[in-house]
């Protein structure tokens, strides 16, 4: 990963992520360094330990063994060819035999919208020893308790679908779906037990049977979660009770007991191959062991650490850091460094580990659960037309696309901020003063001269007041990791935007759907007014929400304006209604993520206001759950465990991270808010917004739904409506809640980011060369409004780079799914060039082809050149094929991979008859979609004589 000014980099779990003011920990290994903390025996124990970590290369599945000192090895690296996203995400569990995890995986992303979050992330089976990995042909829900693993090799996801829950059952030894039922009502917790499944529903636990029907094995007083079956025919369970959380245990007869409660948070129930682990600091004295089945123990190890299969070590901290600090890709898809610290549970001993994943292990091929589409191949060796025509097949380009700006338009490039000029833009817009001037063409563009709050002016808040700059920045982190650019571009450079599902293709890199296409765009991922039929846009203003990190943060700041003053007028107040304070735009968040529900015109009654799926209540997130961070940066791991505004108010608190690189230090990458007795204690409790006279919510009546797309709980209507349409009070501001810290006060000037990759602007080749680049002459590379390049071009394009891209034939349409994984970045020779990942030949859909050709016929001999880029180019089998005018082509493979530097690279000298061309195609034999490939500058040398031939 390139180092800035202040850059992101991956921090370890030890210590860098608990706290910036930390000391430096001790230095780590990758497996215990001294053994004699280990019991004896330990050669010959059985104890596994597996965990997880995403970053921008996969979701990583890491696996340590006791008789190994437990030396951790990368067992997969879960991840979908195609989706762009800073960071994987999931979860997993392990079989009963210790030898498999079933994993569910999604892009971070997906837990910004509803329908990602319950039926978008993806599933797999690991084989723990040999790394092969099953994926599995369904979708399922990225609820935190999904998947569920028992006592065998069997194990359970769960997907909301229609009017009824999906028990999708896996033989994790044959590595296959074996049971699928439909069951009224939905189901959480879901786990194998006995001959069938167990979960939470209602207020009851339920066991199901092979044909899909339900019976109750014990009700509760609240809602059950986290279930656990144990090795004598019982099922552990917690059930919250108030601010209290009680532990159980219910047999297959229906036989149930109290076996301990402690504090909500304090206490969690762990298990694997049939035995039971209660962790808690207090878990000792909350749980009589008198009373515990023979397979359970207490762990005096954190609630939420993560135990070994025997109980023989317990994680209390996993993470890398790109979780917290904007998960930018290496030039390399570089896996990040992960840290984990560790307890042996029943000594004083910790330890802590540095595992470096394998990003290239198995999991990177397309899950079954996308459809490819139907191939048809559309690659033309003989070149195309001029990327700026209109036919989808060639141009770069996409004609026929939903959403308002297109990818791919070298004029229409996305500037990377660094994180010090996203808070810098934030501190100015929420000050209504984001006045900077932005010359006519900035970054490259054609726009007009423009203030990027002169396009967006900020909109005064009703009732007086201003938005405060920390729950900006929060917005800004969880909808883009501070990203206006794609990952691929570091700060200081231009790439195509972050954008959301511009293809509508759910994550597949062979499937374009136009007609679902989710057109969010850049750091604050603007998505109202910017689809082609939109007009609350202008073409200008699109444009530099597109192009522009400042204009995009002051389009964001309008519509976060627009939903308080929409809620404000409704009377729907948090604590009075201080805009001052941060926890007061709870509502307003709400209402920015999932939208407002205005009551209806003809009936009085019928229910209006915040949806169900972010109301803190909903059984989708963990009832133990703290605030998000509070616990340390681990939780950015799993931000599926919290709502949307719990979320934005956790990075307002933690902020997101970055390393100082003159220091070494990890830092916070923006300043966060001041809280007079900290964070944690002006968040409102689960059920602040679950009333039964307000929203027919009620926390103490778990409530069955038939035929319901919500998970089962306080929500009493059949159709889950219970949206809240009332102010709330629940804590004193002036006592508790968050205020504003600035950071940059009107009039200060833009901070300035160095390039990571400086452009290759002068040519290094003999005068005669004929260079042709990848993009036409008029075509002006600038970051922002310095043109980097000024006095030192000294060569003239002579020729175009045409592109074919593969097809398939998709709801009736031809589409060309190659585009998915088609880039652009401002950087490599004259600041710019394309890239794509290279695909075995088979599959044609996915295939580019980009042909070099002057503008003039060659007679007699030259030197091909060709010019690779300092990054995102590595593929070892980069075939040249090499039109010599006559029809004779020669072909000539090389490495890309040039360590980092601007180069020029020979590919031979030829002789000439005619007009030459020279073609690259991403489909090389060893294309399994994780090598770059890039298209830069090529050239023609005129040479006087074969270079062969002797001199005179």
């Amino acid at each position: 990963m390139s180092v800035l000014s202040l850059a992101l980099i991956a921090p370890l779990a030890s210590a860098a992520l608990t706290d910036p003011a930390d000391p430096t920990p001790a230095p780590t290994a990758d497996h215990l360094l001294d053994t004699s903390q280990l019991p004896s025996g330990w050669r010959k124990s059985g104890d596994r330990i597996v965990t997880y970590d995403g970053d921008g290369t996969g979701l990583h599945v890491l696996v340590a063994d006791a008789a190994d000192a437990y030396t951790w090895h990368t067992a997969a690296t879960l991840s979908e060819p195609g989706v762009d996203t800073d960071q994987w995400i999931g979860q997993t569990c392990v079989t009963g035999s210790g030898d498999r995890a079933v994993v569910v995986y999604a892009p971070r992303q997906a837990v910004n919208d509803q329908q990602g979050f319950q039926q978008g992330a993806f599933a797999a089976v690991v084989d723990l020893a040999d790394g092969r990995v099953t994926k599995l042909p369904e979708l399922v829900s990225l609820a935190w308790f999904n998947p569920g693993c028992g006592d065998g090799e069997q194990a359970v996801l769960t997907r909301p679908q229609g009017d009824a829950t999906e028990l999708l059952t896996v033989d994790t030894a044959r590595a296959k779906l074996v049971r699928q039922q439909t069951v009224a009502g939905q189901l959480t917790s879901a786990v194998p037990f006995g001959d069938g499944t167990a979960a939470a529903l209602g207020d009851s636990v339920v066991a199901v049977d092979a044909k899909g029907a339900t019976s109750t094995l014990a009700r509760t007083d609240g809602t059950p979660f986290r279930l656990v079956p144990d090795a004598r025919g019982g099922l552990a369970y917690q059930v919250p009770t108030g601010k209290k959380v009680q532990v159980r245990r219910v047999a297959s007869t229906g036989s149930d007991r109290l076996l301990g409660s402690g504090a909500l948070g304090a206490l969690a129930v762990h298990g694997n191959g049939g035995r039971v682990f209660v962790t808690g600091r207090d878990a000792e004295k909350a749980v009589k062991h008198s009373t515990l089945p023979k397979s359970w123990r207490t762990l005096d190890v954190p609630a939420s650490a993560e135990v070994s299969t025997t109980g023989s070590l317990a994680l209390t901290s996993v993470g890398n850091g790109t979780e917290a600090a904007g998960g930018r890709k290496t030039a390399a898809d570089v896996a990040q460094p992960v840290g984990i610290d560790a307890v042996l549970p029943g000594s004083d001993s910790s330890v802590a580990f540095k595992v470096v994943p394998k990003a290239a292990a198995q999991g990177s091929e397309q899950s079954p659960a996308l459809s490819d589409g139907v191939h048809t191949d559309s690659v033309n060796p003989t070149g195309g037309v001029s990327s700026a025509d209109t036919d989808p097949a060639t141009s770069t380009t996409d004609p026929d696309r939903t959403c308002a700006v297109t990818r791919n338009d070298p004029e229409l490039q996305s500037l990377q901020p660094s994180t010090a000029q996203a808070e810098w833009a934030t501190d100015l817009a929420v000050q209504g003063s984001l006045d900077v001037r932005r010359r006519s063409g900035w970054n490259g563009s054609e726009l007009p001269s423009y203030t990027p709050q002169g396009l967006f002016p900020s909109t005064p808040l009703k009732g007086g007041g201003r938005v405060p700059a920390q729950i900006m920045l929060g917005v800004l982190s969880q909808e883009s990791n501070l990203l206006q650019a794609s990952s691929r571009a570091a700060a200081g450079e231009s790439g195509n935007f972050v954008q959301g599902g511009y293809y509508g293709n759910a994550g597949s890199v062979h499937t374009v759907n136009w007609a679902a296409a989710d057109c969010g765009y850049g750091i604050a991922q603007v998505t109202s007014g910017m689809a082609k039929a939109d007009t609350a846009y202008t073409a200008e203003q699109q444009q530099a929400i597109t192009v522009d990190y400042a204009a995009n943060i002051a389009a964001g700041l309008q519509i976060l304006q627009d939903k308080w003053n929409q809620l404000y007028d409704k009377g729907l107040l948090v604590n009075g209604g201080d805009p001052k304070y941060l926890e007061n735009w709870w509502l307003a968040l709400w209402a920015y993520n999932s939208g407002f529900n205005p009551p209806g015109s003809t009936d009085a009654d019928a229910p209006w206001g915040l949806g169900w799926f972010n109301n803190p209540a909903n059984g989708l997130y963990p009832a133990d759950r703290k605030m998000f961070l509070s616990s340390g940066y681990d939780d950015a791991r799993n931000p599926n465990l919290w709502t949307y505004p719990e979320r934005v108010l956790g990075w307002a608190a933690y902020s997101q991270q970055k390393t100082d690189p003159a220091t070494g230090a990890t830092v916070r990458a923006f300043t966060v808010g001041d809280w007079p007795a900290g964070a944690p204690a002006a968040e409102p409790a689960h059920d602040t917004f679950c009333k039964p006279t307000v929203n027919d919510c009620d926390i103490t009546k778990p409530h069955k739904v038939e035929g319901s797309t919500q998970p089962e709980g306080p929500c009493q209507r059949d159709d889950f409506k219970c949206w809240w349409n009332q102010p709330v009070n629940w804590t004193d501001c002036t006592a508790t809640c968050g205020t504003e810290v600035l950071k940059y006060k009107a009039g200060d000037p833009e901070p300035k980011v160095a390039a990571p990759h400086p452009a290759a602007c002068a040519s290094t080749l003999p005068a005669n060369a004929l260079v042709v680049d990848d993009v036409p002459n008029t075509v002006r590379f600038r970051v922002g409004d310095l043109n980097p390049c000024a006095g030192q071009r000294n060569w003239t394009s002579r020729g175009t780079l045409t592109f074919t891209f593969g097809s398939a034939q998709q709801n009736g349409a031809t589409v060309h799914p190659a585009k998915i994984d088609f880039h652009q970045l401002g950087a490599g020779f004259g600041g710019h060039f394309w890239l794509t990942h290279t695909r075995v030949p088979s599959y044609t859909d996915s295939v580019v082809t980009g042909t070099w050709t002057p503008d003039r016929e060659l007679g007699g001999w030259a030197r091909v050149m060709v010019h690779l880029p300092d990054h995102e180019a590595n593929t070892p089998s980069a075939t040249y094929r090499i039109d010599l005018g006559d029809g004779t082509v020669v072909e000539k493979t090389i490495s890309q991979d040039t360590g980092g530097r601007n180069t020029w690279v020979p590919l031979g000298s030829y002789e000439f008859k005619g007009t030459p061309s020279v073609s690259l195609t991403s489909a090389t034999p060893d294309g399994t979609g994780d090598a770059s490939i890039a298209w830069d500058a090529l050239a023609f040398v005129p040479l006087k004589q074969n270079p062969t031939t002797p001199p005179n």
